[in-house]
């Protein structure tokens, strides 16, 4: 029990030592870390953890992290771990707004990534074997393309180094990780586009594809029997008593709750003209001074073919022929190295400050219209900056922005109000035996439940966060109030378990109308199954198959010319039919099958014709053979990325392959 004690300080001890004589240890504990002093130390523990993650503070005890060696090179450490963390943002990422990181396998996580980065290591290992390669111009120029790093069409450096440093990658990570991925591409798509299709096996491919079939079926339903089949008492407590241990009810709980709804917080709020005019004058420094600046630039770039000197040279001599009367749009189109402008004339269009690289803005900040600029370096080499026009922001008047300073001021407050309640909510029930205390002074209504359980589908106590501490011990048999578990986004709850139940055995009077339904659709469904049965063995005999239909009122209906990707007819029924084989058409056979929901249906193949390649369009044979040879391509790929895996030399430390 030591342990707890790092959460309080020298003088809390007496204190302690007094509680647990009236109260115990364990319930001491709880009421008093909520201290100042425990909180801090909590708090700092949780910035370490979501800085550096648990290896910080548990490093030293779990040993060496899941790294490994790929013939030789290994797969770092830190590496390894921005790989996990990368993986482990996607997954939250693709969960949406309501993310859980419960949710995430850490052991399933680790391994995955770490055999993707094997993988990905044993592939660059083999294509540099090979002389493969991106020039890094071509990855500069890629990076430029990307939607997400541009302002209005246009390349935004600064955009670029935001999103990337919220992704926790630098600039050159980032190159390298595309100049992999890129290389590693080029010998997959060698691979899928070198795979070729003999004549043959397309028209072979076309023959199955569109082969029609004549075929003649009927279903009996079950539901036409169902009102009519009888299940007594005796069958029903018979299977009961056979089956008890499928009606089990689960453990569950009785519960009561506060719940803190933001979305309830607006309605008490009123807001002050005087805090809105409040508002609108410290947004004015927002609005006034600002301005767009239109501008034009020639970039010489500095890069492994260019070397400073270089590239300074190149952009004097370009500066003298303007100054000798050449256009900036000429000399733009014949020296810049910014591909997406030069054709353009250099043209950037209007931009505001914070989208340029800090040397490139201040250079054209302080330049008049029409003025070019001295050479300017920045960290793509040197630019000639001419600035083409000022547009200056007209500030909007308070009237023009009220509403929407309005909205901004709500939810600031509603903000506020809700983090105060959530953390007073928080506090009086860690420390209060019940929820009456913390209902009265912040004046939430307490809610009960019932029967909740692992099942349970109500939309609060189904929250994984919840079900994770529904059953402990110090709910259920100390008693406690819950910690504070925020189920979404603006909805935070706090409970206590009232009555626990364990699971039990459900008594037949609240299971035999169940079971006897269950019971009427079996026998429905072998009742269905009779009658199909029987269909076939009158036709068998010679009654011709629509008047042994209509007699026992059944539904039989031939079809012609049906292809397997028919959608009009029963998917099932349709599946059955193309799983038979020609040969079926002269033995004259008769097939059945019982339906997923228990219908019943008899089936008689009469007639195949296979797909004609000669019948369908170039286009079609076309778009056939190249989506045959992707997928043989797709497969070569597949089985040399094995063949490379398994001749590479992989030593993986601490887990065993």
């Amino acid at each position: 029990m030591s342990w707890h004690f790092i959460f309080y300080s020298a003088k809390d001890n007496k204190y302690l030592q007094e509680i647990r004589k009236l109260k115990g240890m364990l319930q001491n504990i709880r009421k008093n870390s909520q201290g100042t002093v425990a909180k801090m130390i909590v708090g700092l523990i949780v910035v370490v953890f979501a800085l550096f993650g648990v290896e910080s503070i548990v490093g030293g005890i779990g040993g060496e992290p899941e790294i490994a060696t790929v013939n030789g090179k290994e797969i770092s450490q830190p590496s390894f771990l921005r790989a996990v963390e990368g993986k482990r943002r996607q997954i939250l990422s693709q969960m949406g707004e309501k993310a859980d990181p419960d949710l995430i396998d850490e052991a399933l996580l680790r391994s995955s990534v770490l055999e993707g980065m094997i993988n990905e290591e044993i592939l660059v290992q083999d294509s540099e074997s090979k002389g493969l390669f991106v020039s890094e111009m071509a990855v500069d120029n890629y990076i430029r393309s990307i939607e997400q790093f541009q302002i209005d069409g246009q390349f935004s450096n600064e955009k670029m180094q935001s999103l990337l440093r919220n992704a926790g990658l630098t600039l050159q990570a980032y190159r390298d990780s595309l100049k992999s991925q890129f290389v590693l591409g080029q010998t997959r798509s060698g691979l899928i586009a070198s795979a070729f299709v003999l004549e043959n096996e397309i028209d072979e491919i076309v023959a199955l594809d569109r082969q029609t079939r004549d075929f003649g079926m009927a279903t009996v339903y079950k539901s036409d029997y169902k009102d009519s089949i009888v299940v007594t008492d005796q069958e029903v407590s018979d299977f009961y008593e056979l089956n008890k241990n499928n009606y089990k009810k689960p453990e569950n709980v009785e519960v009561s709750y506060l719940l803190l709804d933001k979305s309830n917080l607006e309605k008490d709020i009123n807001l002050d003209v005087a805090d809105i005019k409040k508002l609108y004058e410290s947004e004015k420094q927002d609005y006034q001074g600002e301005e767009q600046r239109a501008a034009s630039h020639i970039l010489v770039k500095i890069d492994a073919e260019t070397d400073d000197a270089k590239a300074l040279e190149k952009i004097k001599a370009v500066q003298a022929k303007l100054k000798n009367g050449d256009s900036f749009a000429s000399l733009a189109k014949e020296y810049s190295d910014d591909e997406g402008s030069a054709q353009s004339g250099g043209d950037l269009g209007l931009s505001s400050k914070g989208v340029y690289v800090s040397d490139f803005e201040t250079a054209l900040f302080s330049l008049a219209v029409g003025e070019v600029s001295k050479p300017v370096k920045t960290e793509f080499g040197y630019h000639l900056i001419r600035l083409d026009q000022i547009e200056a922001n007209d500030l909007p008047s308070f009237d023009e922005m009220k509403e929407m300073l309005e909205s901004r001021l709500l939810k600031q407050k509603v903000d506020e109000i809700y983090a105060q309640m959530t953390e007073r909510l928080s506090d009086i029930t860690y420390s209060s035996s019940d929820l009456g205390e913390a209902s009265e002074v912040l004046g939430l209504k307490i809610s009960s439940l019932v029967g909740v359980s692992a099942k349970t589908e109500n939309p609060l106590f189904s929250n994984r966060k919840i079900q994770k501490s529904l059953f402990s011990n110090e709910l259920v048999v100390e008693k406690h109030n819950s910690e504070l578990i925020e189920v979404e986004d603006g909805k935070s709850i706090v409970f206590r378990v009232e009555n626990y139940q364990e699971e039990s055995v459900q008594s037949l009077a609240d299971v035999q109308e169940y079971i006897r339904d269950n019971l009427k659709q079996g026998k429905s469904s072998e009742f269905a199954q009779s009658v199909g049965l029987s269909f076939i063995e009158r036709v068998k005999l010679g009654e011709p198959a629509l008047d042994v239909s209509d007699n026992m009122g059944l539904n039989w209906k031939e079809y012609k010319d049906i292809r397997r990707d028919n959608i009009m007819l029963n998917r099932e029924a349709i599946s059955k039919v193309f799983t038979l084989s020609r040969d079926k058409v002269e033995q004259n056979q008769w097939f059945s099958f019982e339906m997923p929901d228990g219908d019943f249906s008899v089936i008689k193949l009469m007639k195949v014709v296979s797909g004609d390649a000669e019948s369908i369009s170039a286009l079609e044979k076309s778009s056939i053979s190249n989506m045959i040879g992707d997928t043989f391509g797709a497969g070569d790929n597949q089985a040399y990325q094995q063949v490379a895996q398994d001749s590479a030399e992989i030593e993986r430390r601490n887990k065993s392959k």
